[in-house]
């Protein structure tokens, strides 16, 4: 299966198996205390933990809304309720979708997008979302980051603990693979860094014998 072939290629490549390319999710720290409990403990299956990349996927298209109208997030401008910022970014009186067309849900819709390839038992399972991205530069501080306060005060978001969407990882085969890509969104995109699209893969540490 695909999971395998992926395995299969990362055991054949040199720059995979030189582990000081290979980080604990979190930050350094976390190699002491271990990261386990972060993503064991989240959601009792798949489904929530599916649906908490969803939440994720919501909160990037709010707050790359938001930034655009250049609006700090964390400000007295911004909105204080998830309803309030769909009214204000999306023109969507109260966050109500009730009264608005199939035309409009549509295109709202594909913004935010769940991809299933491969067979029924085993699929691949991609989220996709037209949200602010991240520049690599960035991605151990915002993606890659765990139990850290990206999103503290900022109040018309749900994501608010920084490690719900690790739980996905538990459910991804047997080797927990789970690549993420992601570039910034060109009107965010003022660092200078410029216009790069990055990746990073995440997978369940294989134990060595000294570490089993």
């Amino acid at each position: 299966n695909d999971e395998d072939e992926l395995n299969n290629y990362i055991l054949s490549q040199s720059i995979f198996q030189d582990q000081d390319n290979w980080y604990p999710y979190g930050g350094k720290d976390k190699s002491d205390t271990g990261n386990f409990g972060a993503f064991e403990t989240q959601q009792p299956n798949a489904v929530p933990a599916l649906v908490e990349k969803l939440t994720n996927s919501i909160d990037a298209l709010l707050l790359k809304q938001c930034r655009i109208e250049g609006i700090d997030p964390k400000s007295n401008s911004a909105p204080i309720s998830m309803p309030q910022a769909v009214e204000m970014f999306y023109g969507i009186k109260n966050g109500d979708f009730s009264e608005v067309s199939k035309k409009r849900r549509r295109e709202i819709a594909e913004d935010t997008q769940i991809i299933a390839t491969g067979n029924r038992e085993r699929p691949n399972i991609l989220v996709y979302d037209n949200g602010e991205g991240q520049h690599p530069d960035d991605f151990r501080r915002t993606f890659l980051s765990l139990l850290a306060r990206n999103k503290t005060g900022i109040r018309f978001v749900q994501g608010k603990y920084n490690m719900g969407s690790t739980g996905a990882v538990v459910y991804c085969g047997n080797h927990k693979y789970q690549l993420i890509a992601s570039r910034r969104n060109a009107k965010l995109n003022s660092s200078g860094k410029g216009d790069v699209f990055g990746f990073t893969l995440i997978r369940r540490h294989p134990l060595t014998q000294k570490e089993e």
